[in-house]
């Protein structure tokens, strides 16, 4: 394959901006979590109660902004700015009503669902504050998901970027003001005043609906601009939903909310099975999990970049080009997989020090993270192919390899080796890289194939 510069540059300069948005929007939770857990336990098992259902709201939002995201990029390739237009403007409407689908949800199960999550009698009046002031930013929190998925889609990454930044450090500024009381702090020699509203848990539902709130806003004055690919400024009937949309949503939506679904409700059994091995070896797990989190987040990036390209190139009827895509796609997502986790499996002990003082912890979890950094090429390249497969409409085929690897591979074989085995944490990462790698060698025989092209929807 003759090294083509053009499209190699083409794609960089997409995916950098959304790398970096989805590295630092990992980042920003990682401080959110960690200024969280300052309060003590309570405070953060008040949150973590409630993840799973922020995980299933996260996987609607996600397939609702997919859908569009597909739609967009085909009008984008086939160079009708009026049908992208339309586009934008129904995806307001679908994003309202999701939104206030999600917080009536919530609103209405809010008091029961830390019960039945098994949450202590002290944590539940917690949780149930802080799911239902989440519940309110679900409405700005949907308009943000899927109005920056569409600007990614006519590749315009680095507005998300720009506007993402804002509303993260707009979230720490206001957990630092609402979470503490008034407090004077020392700055070298000189003691000075901070004001606090000392909310605790509380303060920190609202810095985070109040984020949502604020990026939602600064999505929407954008999309006032005349120069806007979307432009809010039209007649209401444009804001309707047409039947070719709704058909398409159920389409490609319904696939990959399934497919969020199934990793997510997932992971929730895997750490349930996991809890038998001990304090240790949850704690070694969680870390890894999260520490991991960092390393695919510019896969995720790379991804948007892929269901953008491949979207626009299909949409202009430029087959060729799509492949050539694809080659190149996969290639720059392997540099940039193996700069991030090369440094990372060489410095696993160290890194693992930083999130524990517990020497039985570290010493653990320096293996499990060694193990995750050498296999994360396998689920990054996964997360990848699957922003191909979702530019070509070929959403069913990610949604069935998440289905055989997370329930087939992971949870199937990490039961079967702790009950039958006995294995330990250790043999459990191996499992999970053993999986990654099926799902990563199903891919790239479905890309050779080309089948993902022809499965337009």
């Amino acid at each position: 394959m003759k090294f083509d510069k053009e499209i190699s540059k083409k794609i960089l300069k997409i995916a950098w901006p959304a790398m970096l948005e989805q590295l630092l929007a990992c980042m920003a939770s990682l401080v959110d979590t960690a200024m969280v857990g300052s309060l003590g336990a309570v405070a953060t098992a008040s949150v973590a109660v409630n993840v799973s259902l922020i995980w299933v709201a996260n996987g609607l939002m996600g397939a609702l902004s997919t859908g569009f995201s597909y739609m967009i990029a085909r009008s984008v390739g086939e160079k009708n700015p009026k049908k992208t237009q339309s586009l934008g403007l129904q995806s307001v409407t679908c994003a309202i009503c999701s939104g206030l689908f999600l917080c009536a949800f919530i609103f209405c199960l809010h008091r029961w669902i830390p019960v039945w999550m098994g949450a202590d009698a002290d944590v539940i009046p917690y949780a149930r504050v802080y799911l239902r002031i989440v519940g309110y930013g679900m409405v700005p929190q949907t308009l943000a998901v899927v109005l920056s998925s569409n600007y990614r889609s006519t590749g315009n990454t680095r507005l998300p970027l720009i506007l993402s930044i804002i509303a993260n450090i707009g979230n720490i500024i206001g957990n630092f003001l609402l979470i503490y009381p008034e407090r004077n702090m020392l700055f070298g020699s000189r003691s000075i005043y901070i004001w606090g509203a000392g909310m605790g848990i509380k303060g920190a539902a609202v810095a985070t609906c109040a984020s949502q709130v604020l990026l939602a806003a600064m999505l929407l004055f954008v999309m006032c601009r005349k120069k806007s690919a979307f432009q809010l400024r039209a007649p209401k009937k444009e804001y309707a939903v047409s039947r070719a949309t709704l058909v398409t949503l159920k389409k490609i939506g319904i696939p990959v909310l399934l497919e969020r679904w199934t990793l997510n409700v997932g992971q929730v059994v895997l750490t349930s099975i996991l809890t038998s091995l001990g304090t240790v070896a949850l704690s070694a797990h969680y870390l890894t999990a999260q520490i991991e989190g960092v390393l695919y987040m510019p896969a995720f990036g790379m991804s948007y970049t892929a269901t953008a390209l491949i979207g626009q190139a299909l949409g202009a009827g430029r087959k060729d080009l799509t492949k050539r895509y694809m080659k190149y796609i996969c290639f720059w997502s392997v540099v940039f997989i193996e700069l991030f986790c090369i440094p990372v499996a060489c410095s696993a002990h160290f890194i693992m020090g930083l999130f524990s003082s517990d020497s039985d912890v570290v010493m653990l979890g320096a293996k499990t993270l060694l193990i995750a950094a050498l296999t994360e090429i396998f689920y990054s390249f996964f997360v990848i192919s699957s922003g191909i497969f979702r530019g070509a409409g070929d959403v069913r085929f990610s949604f069935i390899v998440s289905l055989i690897g997370m329930w087939g591979l992971r949870i199937g074989m990490v039961w079967a080796a702790i009950q039958a085995f006995h294995v330990g944490i250790i043999g459990v990462w191996v499992i999970i890289g053993a999986d990654c790698m099926v799902r990563t060698l199903l891919c790239i025989r479905r890309l050779r194939s080309g089948k993902w092209i022809k499965a337009d929807v």
